[in-house]
């Protein structure tokens, strides 16, 4: 972005990739889709050695079993997403999957929480479950509690990041819901 000639305000947080987002929508809107071809070509390599977090799949199930609707919400594209879940095998414990391609922001914007509303308007609670600052304050946004899940507590602590419930190994959701 500097070498294009936008300056980048100040600052003692690190800038996360969806707030230099808005900063050239607003600031060098003709830089957008040479910005995000950044992101897109790491997310390409990356999908390939994409690993599963430890008992993703049995509290995905878990979760189903006990009769919540299941969502994903990523700030990765759709086709990154389901090339992930579908090798994976998590599409059959999900309702709903979320990318950058369904919001108007990336998180820290609560906008994934809205596209969640739309679809489960009769919801009668929604939480969001995460392992960085941006989940837990996307959630703060949207007014719904945030399950971190094995945090930095510290970057958490900087971010001003509230959270509900703390689990460090994902068969845990199920009691950080009780």
């Amino acid at each position: 972005m500097r070498a294009r000639g936008v300056t980048l305000p100040e600052r003692a947080l690190r800038w996360s990739g969806a707030e230099l987002f808005d900063l050239v929508k607003r600031e060098a809107a003709h830089l957008e889709a040479e910005l995000l071809a950044i992101p897109v070509a790491h997310e390409r390599r990356a999908m390939v050695e994409a690993t599963l977090e430890p008992f993703a799949g049995e509290a995905l199930a878990a979760m189903k079993e006990l009769g919540f609707a299941t969502a994903i919400w990523t700030n990765n594209d759709r086709v990154v997403a389901d090339h992930v879940l579908s090798r994976f095998g998590l599409h059959a414990y999900l309702d709903l999957v979320v990318t950058r391609d369904e919001v108007r922001r990336l998180k820290p914007d609560p906008d994934g929480v809205r596209v969640v509303r739309e679809r489960w308007p009769d919801a009668p609670r929604i939480v969001v479950v995460g392992d960085s600052w941006v989940d837990g304050l996307a959630a703060q946004a949207a007014g719904v509690p945030f399950i971190a899940y094995r945090p930095d507590a510290a970057e958490m602590q900087s971010r001003g990041v509230v959270i509900a419930a703390r689990i460090q190994s994902l068969l845990d959701l199920p009691a950080a819901l009780a």
